[in-house]
């Protein structure tokens, strides 16, 4: 059975280059916001990382974020932090080259990973950063899962689901996610969700989110932190 992280809560979650300067380390306004039930007292962007040497020396769990470019992933990493410019949101899709770490509540790191696809870099470069989010989802033994959103409005594109099945086969935990709630009606989320069940073989329909109106936040932030609570103990990795 694939380690999906399911919808209904925690009792069904899982058991389990060559690019930009970095930025330098960017500490947030510390006003206290509460999204999805979960209070958020202290939020930073802490690093960016274009190689597994330039990972966090902080050993705090992880949780990623990836999906195709446009699919509304940073915008999704502002609403779950109750932030709105702290995750760049770039006009230009595929313009994200690195690994960006932001720290919550000084105990666990999201991840924003650059976007599947990467539509503006050339193919040599695409293949560095291929290469890279693979070993960092393999060897990083402070990855407690990945989040990877699919527009509802395509139901998964070929690329989504080989890059689930590939990250599947590392043995981290993966929770699809559906975004951009707020472009459909009823009958094309329900159409939507059906696909998405479809193509990525999920066993029940996935949480569909939207940062515009905030649908699913804190059933998604219910997840994160179950996943954050698992040890890896039978990962191998830095």
């Amino acid at each position: 059975m694939s380690p999906e992280v399911k919808k209904n809560g925690p009792q069904n979650a899982p058991e389990r280059l060559v690019g930009k300067k970095a930025r330098p380390l960017k500490e947030t306004a510390q006003a206290e916001v509460t999204v999805g039930g979960y209070k958020i007292t202290s939020v930073e962007f802490v690093k960016s990382a274009v190689s597994l040497s330039g990972l966090p020396k902080e050993r705090l769990p992880q949780i990623a974020f990836l999906g195709r470019s446009n699919v509304g992933k940073s915008s999704l990493m502002n609403a779950l932090m109750g932030r709105k410019n702290l995750v760049k949101v770039s006009s230009t899709p595929g313009k994200t080259h690195e690994l960006n770490f932001f720290r919550v509540n000084k105990e666990f790191f999201l991840v924003d990973l650059p976007g599947v696809g990467f539509a503006k870099v050339g193919n040599s470069l695409r293949d560095e950063m291929s290469v890279f989010i693979r070993d960092y989802v393999e060897k990083c033994k402070d990855l407690r899962g990945l989040v990877y959103l699919v527009d509802i409005r395509h139901g998964g594109h070929a690329i989504d689901i080989e890059t689930v099945e590939s990250i599947r086969e590392t043995g981290c935990p993966v929770l699809l996610i559906a975004s951009k709630r707020d472009k459909v009606n009823q009958s094309e989320l329900a159409k939507g969700l059906k696909l998405i069940q479809q193509n990525f073989d999920l066993e029940e329909k996935p949480l569909c989110v939207s940062s515009v109106k905030k649908n699913g936040l804190d059933q998604l932030w219910q997840d994160i932190l179950y996943a954050i609570s698992q040890k890896n103990e039978k990962r191998e990795g830095l």
